[in-house]
């Protein structure tokens, strides 16, 4: 997650603000955050499948030990961890951090209705596949596929598209202040190659019934239109990437299938490209919140008969035409702690002062009598200003 602060901020002070950051401005997403719990095992087929399910809830987010690590980014790009422990676990559980280690970003009440909604789905026979558009290091993919194997083997396939290289180049939109797309293009930390997520699925044991799309949603989504899902999540952030999605894969969701949009409420972009569409195709199915952060509705209708949801490419906001191209990024490192970055700030700043000093020293040396000479010359200045 991004800070706010000045460019003469330290990167550990405006770091070390994060949670206060948060707090402020997500306090009510905090307040009703559940506790970082999985139900215990119960004797029988459901009582194991929920247990099973909690747990691995629990360590897609990184919550199934004491403590976990947390990832903050300045204004300025410098990215570090610190710990979370005790009281400060609800920020996971709430998502409200980027973890360090978890494999996805969204916290345990969307997990917990994620797991519903597949749940519902496969109890009332909807029609479809799942796909999720945006999956960053493929948490939420990897428990819509463990939902679905929990529950008998459900023969649904479960796609995953992403980039797995981050956000595309961005131009600067020319107004002043904030520009979405350009600081997310520029965070390499959302950089997943694919390799690392198809890993992590065959690490949980799910490796069948697993689809893998690569590439930019541009060049990706349209050639999915054509297909019936019954759950279509979202996890684009931008306006053109949500518009794109929606108008890829909405007219194929069958009725009764769900449509998550995991930044609606936050994110201004996300949010307006999803009333645009709905308002422009007539969508008029009641939006439920999920948390401080996700939205989803349940389609209750097939489209009409005049085609009024059919994919109808909206031109991209301030892309000016051009297609997404990969950002050049550096080879990938490891995170460094938060106290690390505030000894190597302090070091820099030991060196400078140092530096200061060999210059002062040689230019002294350079003559001898310049010494005596400033001090006598300080020395005047202050019995003048006393004077006066």
């Amino acid at each position: 997650m991004s800070l706010t602060g000045t460019a003469a901020d330290p990167p550990h002070v405006a770091a070390d603000r994060l949670l206060a950051i948060i707090e402020a401005r997500f306090g009510d997403g905090l307040e009703s955050a559940r506790a970082a719990s999985a139900s215990g095992p119960r004797p029988g087929a459901e009582g194991l499948r929920r247990a099973y399910l909690d747990l691995l809830k629990l360590c897609l987010c990184d919550l199934a030990g004491t403590r976990t690590l947390s990832v903050a980014r300045t204004t300025q790009g410098d990215v570090m961890s610190r710990e979370l422990v005790g009281d400060q676990l609800r920020f996971r559980t709430a998502g409200l951090d980027w973890p360090l280690q978890g494999l996805t970003m969204v916290g345990l009440a969307r997990l917990d209705d994620l797991q519903a909604c597949v749940e519902s789905i496969s109890r009332d026979g909807v029609a479809g596949d799942v796909i999720e558009a945006g999956s960053w290091r493929g948490g939420a993919s990897i428990l819509i596929r463990a939902t679905l194997d929990a529950l008998g083997g459900d023969p649904r396939t479960v796609w995953v598209a992403d980039s797995f290289q981050g956000f595309p180049e961005a131009q600067p939109n020319g107004r002043e202040g904030y520009d979405l797309s350009v600081d997310l293009a520029g965070c390499d930390f959302l950089a997943v190659p694919l390799d690392e997520v198809k890993a992590s699925f065959a690490r949980f044991g799910l490796r069948r019934g697993v689809n893998f799309v690569p590439g930019f949603f541009e060049d990706t989504l349209p050639a999915l239109s054509d297909r019936r899902w019954s759950i279509v999540r979202l996890d684009g952030d931008t306006y053109d990437a949500t518009r794109l999605a929606l108008e890829s894969l909405y007219p194929g969701l069958a009725v009764g299938g769900y449509l998550i949009v995991d930044d609606y409420l936050p994110l201004e972009e996300c949010r307006q490209a999803v009333d645009d569409f709905r308002r422009e195709h007539g969508i008029t199915e009641p939006i439920e919140e999920v948390d401080w952060s996700c939205a989803r509705w349940r389609r209750q209708r097939e489209p009409a008969a005049n085609g009024s949801t059919a994919p109808t490419r909206a031109a991209p906001r301030g892309a000016g035409g051009r297609r997404a191209a990969p950002v050049t990024r550096a080879p990938r490192v490891r995170v460094p702690a938060i106290e690390e970055v505030a000894l190597r700030h302090e070091v820099s700043e030991l060196r400078h002062r140092l530096t200061a000093a060999e210059a002062e020293r040689d230019w002294f040396a350079a003559s001898p009598l310049r010494g005596p000479r400033a001090w006598m010359g300080r020395r005047l200045r202050r019995a003048l200003r006393s004077k006066a």
